[in-house]
Formats: C-alpha cells, structure tokens, sequence
C-alpha cells in the first residue's frame, strides 16, 4: 500500500467551509478532494493523510464522511487553545488522529509541564495520536525537552524537519522561503533520532531547494536522515496541492528514488506507505 503521508485538500473559503485567507491560498482557490483522488490513481497511491490549512475541520470533515476508508486527518491547533477537552470533542466529531502545531510556547520554558499546551500534549501521548510539528530553531529545542518529559508522545516532524522562515509564494503558487536547509537544522533533527517515536517526513524540498526536481543538492540532508531514523521512521508525502502543476505529482513522490537509489525494496516499501500504515491504521 502506498500512502501520501501529508496534503492539503479545501474548498473556496465560504459558509459551509470556511478556513483562513492567506497569500498562499486565496479566498477562491480551491484544491477539491477529487482532484487529489484523481492525482492519487494516476501515481498508484492507495491513502492519504489530510492537513487542513486552519483549525477549521469542517471540509476534512466531509472528505472523510464521503470517502471513508481512503483518508486520515490530522487537525491544526486553533490559536490559544489549551485546553485538551477541545482536541477530544474534534477527534470524536470529526475522526482526528493527531494535531499540528507550529509552536509549543515560550522556548525558555524549563519546565515542559508549565507549558500551557501541555495537557493537549499529553492527551495526544496518552490516546496515541500524533504531534504534526512544524517549527523554527527555538522551538525544535523545546519540544526535545517536552518528548524526555513525554517520551511516550509520537511526532511527526513536517518537511525534513526544515525551520520555516521567510514565506513567500513563487511563480508557481508554492511556498518559498528565503533560508534553506541549514547544517544547524539538521543537527537538532539528528538529535532527536534518539527518540524513538519521532519520525520525519520526506516532503517539502521543493521549497527550500535551489535545484529543480529531483532536488539533488537536498540529498546531504535526506541521506543523513536516513542514516539517522532508518527507513521505518520516514514517511513519503507531496505536500499536495502546491507541487500539482510543478514538477507533478507523480513526480514529486518520485524523487525518493533519486535520493535513495539503492534502498532495499522492502525499505522503500516502509518509507511509501508501510510506515503511515502502522501509524494510522489503513486497512
């Protein structure tokens, strides 16, 4: 089974759907889930993971009413929200598996349980759902402190476990940022290896790579990732629906066999799918 372990799908921002408005994703535009299914066939993926853009959860909500089976859902974490009642009463109305947050607090917090997201942190190590962790320098130093107070908790660091700074969208309508990949960066992922429910995903390196496709001068990062997590803690996804025009879909899950040319098949397997299976529960 091939998983694409991390997308976005929406609607145009309206009543029945709403979500938040940024340069990225405008009011109108739209990246339906029918458009993601027919990339989906087209590639041979078999499920996906769906990320809203905000905390809305109302279209993920309708993807996996009408399609059920073919999707899990990780939630975004509203702004300010600390209480871990929240979080229950949207797994159970909508069926997420896990909550995406960009920041856990004030970084020179020394005690990770004073951290005021910390009941939702542990709600989410406590039920088995997943952190989705998308964060800058400060932050990814935190949350080492946070998973040796709560080593049970799984997470799922976003995009190579790149720091985001400096947005800007580029002529293809996809994410940029002025920083790239750092040997900084790399060394705070590698640190974190040690732990064993931390996984990185393989995704993202067309944003931060100065190459077209295959993104060859990203393979220092992904090689020394792989040495670092092994082939059973990364997960393949496209970062849909930003990649959909430039370079494909297709294409865009393709490059782990330009940076990984001689993986075992069954480790590739693990990396394509076998490994969001064991997280989610795909059957």
């Amino acid at each position: 089974m091939v998983v694409d372990a991390h997308l976005h799908v929406f609607a145009a921002a309206s009543d029945r759907f709403p979500r938040d408005v940024h340069e990225l994703y405008p009011a109108e535009l739209e990246a339906s889930v029918e458009s993601l299914l027919a990339a989906m066939e087209g590639a041979g993926v078999d499920r996906a993971v769906l990320v809203p853009l905000s905390h809305h959860d109302e279209y993920v909500r309708d993807c996996l009413r009408r399609f059920p089976g073919l999707f899990a859902a990780v939630g975004l974490q509203p702004a300010g929200e600390t209480n871990a009642d929240g979080y229950r009463r949207r797994r159970e109305s909508v069926g997420l598996q896990g909550l995406r947050l960009f920041e856990l607090g004030d970084p020179s917090t020394a005690d990770p349980e004073e951290l005021p997201c910390f009941p939702i942190l542990a709600e989410l190590a406590q039920s088995g759902d997943k952190l989705w962790f998308y964060g800058g320098e400060a932050q990814m130093a935190l949350l080492e402190r946070v998973l040796v107070a709560l080593p049970q908790l799984t997470v799922v660091l976003n995009h190579l476990g790149f720091w985001p700074t400096g947005l800007h969208v580029d002529e293809h309508g996809r994410p940029q940022f002025t920083r790239g990949y750092t040997a900084e960066g790399l060394a705070a992922v590698e640190r974190l290896a040690r732990l064993p429910r931390v996984f990185v995903l393989f995704s993202g390196l067309y944003a931060f790579s100065e190459e077209p496709c295959p993104y060859l001068d990203l393979r220092w990062v992904t090689s020394a990732l792989l040495a670092a997590f092994g082939p059973r803690r990364l997960l393949l996804a496209s970062d849909f629906p930003w990649i959909q025009v430039e370079p494909g879909y297709a294409e865009t899950l393709g490059v782990i066999d330009a940076h990984f040319p001689d993986l075992d098949p069954a480790d590739r397997e693990r990396i394509r799918g076998a490994n969001a299976v064991d997280l989610f529960g795909f059957s």
